[in-house]
C-alpha cells in the first residue's frame, strides 16, 4: 500500500522541536559489533525498516502555526567509516547537528575498526523518544537476521491513545497537579560556548552493577532510586542553596507503559516526566537520602505517574505551540538549569543479534542538555550500567560534567562498600 504524503504531527513532537532551544534533540544507540556487518544488507534492513514505519521517510513542515510532516522520495542508507578509534567517529556522528526541516529523522553508521564494527542509529527527537529508538534497533535487527518484520507496530502517534485510558476523575486529579517547578540553581556559571560538543561516558561494571543490584533487594529500593539518591548527594555537595530549598530533578516517565503490550511498539514522543524535589540534610547518609527518593518516587507511582505533564503538553501545544516556544525562550536566555537523569533501561540481548556480528557492548547517548543543565542516559546491557552525557563546551564545562559523573559513582560505590 502506498503511504500517506502526509502524516500528523503530535503534541509531544511539537514540544520538542520547541525544545531545541534547550537541547540539540538527537537520540543514538552505539552497538560494539564483534565482527563485520554486511553494509548492502543492512540498507535492505533499512528499507524494509521504512516500510513498516513509514513515518521514517519524512520530514518536518512547519508554516506559522501548523506542524505536518511530508513523505520524501529519498533512501535512508547506512554511511560507513573506516576508524582507528572508533570512539572518535562515534563522537563526531553523534555531535552532527540535524535539521528536521531539512533531513530525515533516522541516520545509520557503520565505523569500522580492527576488531570489529561500530554500529551507530541515531534518530531526531521531534520524531521520537528513546523508547521508540530502542524499537527501531530491535525492528532493524529483526530486518538484518530474519530477512523480515515480523513484529506488530503500532502506528497511531498521538497522545489519546494514553489519555484515553485514564478516568475522568484521574484526569481531573492529573490536570490539578501541578507538573513544572523552576529548575534548580545551575550547577557551574557560565557563560559557556556552544561548541564544541564532548560526550563523558563511565560504568558501573558487571561485579560492580551486581553488588549494587543486591544491596538495594535489602535496602527495598530500586535501581532508579539509587541513582537519584546519588544524583542529589553529588547536587547537595556543590550547590549550597539546596540546603533551604527544595532542588527538583526531572525524571522522564516513558507513557508506553499504560498501553496494551502489542501496542507498546510505537515510534513517537510518547515521554513524559515527573520531578522531585529535595532539600539537603546535614550529615545524613547515603540510606537516608535513598529513602527519601524512594517516598517521594512511590508517591508518584500512586497518582498516574507522567500524566499530569503529558496533559500539559497537550494543552501547550495548542496553536502550534506558541506558549511552549516562549517558555524555552525564556529557558534559553536563562541558561537551561534542568538536572535529568533518563534510564534507556536494558537493551535486550536476544533482540540486537545481527547475524554474524555479535554484540559485545550497546548503550544509549541522550540529546544534549546546553551547559549548565545536565542529562545523564542510563542503559545497561549485558550487565554493565552506562552513564552518558553528551554536552557543550570542552574547556569550561566538560571538566564539570567529568567531576559530575564521577562523584555519582562514588556515591553508589560508596553505598555498596558500606554494607560490607
Amino acid at each position: 500500500m502506498t503511504p500517506p504524503l502526509t502524516y500528523p504531527v503530535t503534541a509531544g513532537d511539537i514540544n520538542i522541536y520547541h525544545a531545541r532551544l534547550i537541547a540539540d534533540q538527537q537520540i543514538t544507540y552505539v552497538l560494539d559489533c564483534a565482527g563485520r556487518l554486511d553494509a548492502e544488507r543492512l540498507n535492505g534492513s533499512l528499507a524494509a525498516l521504512r516500510r513498516a514505519v513509514p513515518i521514517l521517510g519524512s520530514r518536518l513542515r512547519v508554516e506559522g502555526s501548523r506542524f505536518w510532516r511530508a513523505s520524501a522520495d529519498e533512501p535512508t542508507c547506512v554511511t560507513t567509516e573506516a576508524a582507528v578509534e572508533p570512539a572518535q567517529a562515534v563522537e563526531r556522528f553523534v555531535a552532527a547537528p540535524c535539521d528536521p526541516l531539512s533531513e530525515l529523522p533516522l541516520k545509520v553508521q557503520l565505523a569500522r575498526g580492527e576488531g570489529g564494527d561500530t554500529l551507530c542509529v541515531k534518530v531526531d527527537h521531534v520524531l521520537t523518544d528513546a523508547a521508540g529508538l530502542k524499537s527501531l534497533l530491535y525492528l532493524l535487527a529483526e530486518a538484518y537476521s530474519a530477512g523480515e518484520i515480523r513484529q506488530p507496530v503500532n502506528l497511531d502517534r498521538g497522545f489519546g491513545q494514553v489519555i484515553g485510558r485514564f478516568s475522568p476523575l484521574e484526569l481531573a486529579s492529573a490536570a490539578l497537579r501541578p507538573s513544572l517547578p523552576k529548575p534548580g540553581a545551575p550547577i557551574a556559571a557560565g557563560p559557556f560556548e556552544a561548541e564544541p560538543t564532548f560526550l563523558e561516558h563511565v560504568t558501573l561494571e558487571p561485579e560492580q552493577f551486581e553488588r549494587l543490584h543486591a544491596r538495594l533487594r535489602t535496602a527495598g529500593a530500586t535501581i532508579n532510586d539509587a541513582v537519584l539518591a546519588g544524583l542529589y548527594r553529588v547536587v547537595f555537595e556543590r550547590i549550597a542553596a539546596a540546603a533551604s530549598v527544595p532542588y527538583p530533578l526531572m525524571v522522564p516517565v516513558d507513557m508506553r507503559r499504560t498501553l496494551p503490550e502489542d501496542r507498546q511498539c510505537v515510534i513517537a514522543n510518547l515521554s513524559s516526566a515527573v520531578y522531585p524535589a529535595l532539600n539537603a540534610v546535614p550529615g545524613e547518609t547515603f540510606g537516608g537520602t535513598l529513602a527519601r527518593v524512594s517516598s517521594a518516587m512511590n508517591g508518584f507511582k500512586d497518582r498516574q505517574p507522567g500524566l499530569s505533564a503529558m496533559l500539559l503538553m497537550s494543552l501547550g501545544a495548542l496553536g502550534g505551540g506558541s506558549q511552549m516556544r516562549r517558555r524555552y525562550e525564556m529557558a534559553s536566555r536563562r541558561g537551561s538549569r534542568f538536572i535529568s537523569a533518563t534510564n534507556f533501561g536494558v537493551i535486550d540481548s536476544g533482540r540486537i543479534g545481527f547475524d554474524g556480528a555479535d554484540v559485545r557492548g550497546a548503550y544509549g547517548i541522550g540529546p544534549i542538555q546546553y551547559a549548565p543543565g545536565i542529562l545523564i542516559a542510563l542503559s545497561s546491557y549485558g550487565g554493565r550500567l552506562h552513564f552518558v552525557v553528551q554536552s557543550n563546551d570542552r574547556q569550561t564545562f566538560q571538566p564539570v560534567v567529568r567531576d559530575f559523573l564521577g562523584g555519582l559513582v562514588a556515591q553508589l560505590e560508596t553505598f555498596v562498600q558500606a554494607a560490607c
